[in-house]
């Protein structure tokens, strides 16, 4: 089993605590500071991947309790918007009216590597109307069940690159891919154009490839099926000695590279519809009916608001600064 802890929500990310129930009541009336009538209709949720991985089950366990704590009643309605690793449908975010009836989940820093590299993306993650992190993930290294490699060390000595799946070159999965083996010394090649992480797994199960880097909320069920095995984490501490994390693997400043999920909207946003979409997330994510669903798939969520994701968005940029010519 793995946890999150202190060392993990890191220079660029420190992740708010949940907040007690008696605070967030006193703070989520979220029709006081809504601007009269909104929302009048249905607010699309974005999410940058097809059905099935980590992002779009987050979204959809999460956007009924957003639906719940808005000051209307109207449905939010997930929209899966796949292709270029995140990057079409952070633009179509982007890219729409900033009235508050298009949002979308963004795959951190998947879609922040293009952008510093100089690519003609179609956003500005630095313009974006931040309004939460809802997650973080660490990476789990797995292989299939039946696979002979045991080990990282057993990696190194297969006498050939050691073949990866990844959903595109701008996506976590390959930048932690990419990132980790060249840390670690180990050869590879990295097949893409899966168009999404429970697919990429599936190429691992069906002998596709040799391995992936998975987040865990997404390689969970498989790894509890004991369809993969998973060799190492990074991202998260380990609590499993036959298991090692970045630091017992010798490279701890790689403790960074996990999978962050932020929502936001499109530049311009005004600030009374911003608030009244924050404290109904927040409301949402602390809603016992979503926490009963964190506890029976073993996910967790890692709140922070408006402002600190927007703080978390400059540092991450920081951060990967150090890795864009390798990523090139």
């Amino acid at each position: 089993m793995m946890k999150n802890t202190d060392r993990t929500r890191r220079q660029f990310l420190k992740i708010s605590s949940m907040i007690p129930v008696l605070i967030l009541i006193s703070i989520t009336g979220c029709s006081g500071s809504a601007p009269a009538g909104y929302p009048a209709s249905d607010i699309k949720i974005i999410i940058p991947y097809n059905a099935g991985g980590g992002f779009d089950t987050y979204v959809r366990a999460l956007g009924p309790y957003l639906e719940k704590h808005l000051p209307n009643k109207i449905n939010v309605l997930p929209i899966n918007v796949p292709g270029a690793g995140g990057r079409r449908g952070a633009s179509d975010v982007y890219r729409a009216s900033p009235d508050g009836y298009t949002i979308g989940v963004f795959n951190l820093p998947g879609v922040m590597l293009p952008q510093l590299q100089g690519e003609d993306v179609g956003y500005d993650l630095f313009k974006v109307s931040w309004l939460a992190t809802i997650s973080i993930d660490g990476y789990a290294y797995i292989v299939k069940k039946d696979s002979p490699l045991d080990s990282i060390e057993a990696v190194k000595q297969m006498g050939r690159p050691i073949t990866y799946g990844a959903t595109g070159p701008s996506s976590t999965s390959y930048i932690a891919t990419t990132i980790v083996s060249d840390a670690l010394g180990i050869p590879y090649e990295v097949v893409t154009g899966y168009t999404g992480s429970s697919e990429y797994i599936l190429g691992v199960i069906r002998g596709d490839v040799d391995a992936a880097f998975a987040n865990l909320s997404t390689v969970r069920p498989y790894l509890d099926s004991g369809d993969v095995k998973m060799l190492a984490i990074i991202g998260t501490e380990s609590t499993d000695p036959t298991i090692r994390d970045a630091t017992g693997l010798g490279i701890p400043e790689l403790n960074n590279i996990s999978v962050i999920r932020m929502l936001g909207a499109p530049p311009g946003l005004p600030d009374d519809i911003k608030t009244t979409l924050e404290n109904a997330l927040l409301a949402a994510v602390n809603d016992p009916g979503f926490q009963d669903w964190l506890k029976q798939t073993g996910n967790e969520v890692h709140y922070s608001g408006a402002a600190e994701t927007t703080r978390s968005v400059a540092g991450m940029a920081k951060f990967y600064e150090n890795f864009k010519q390798k990523l090139e």
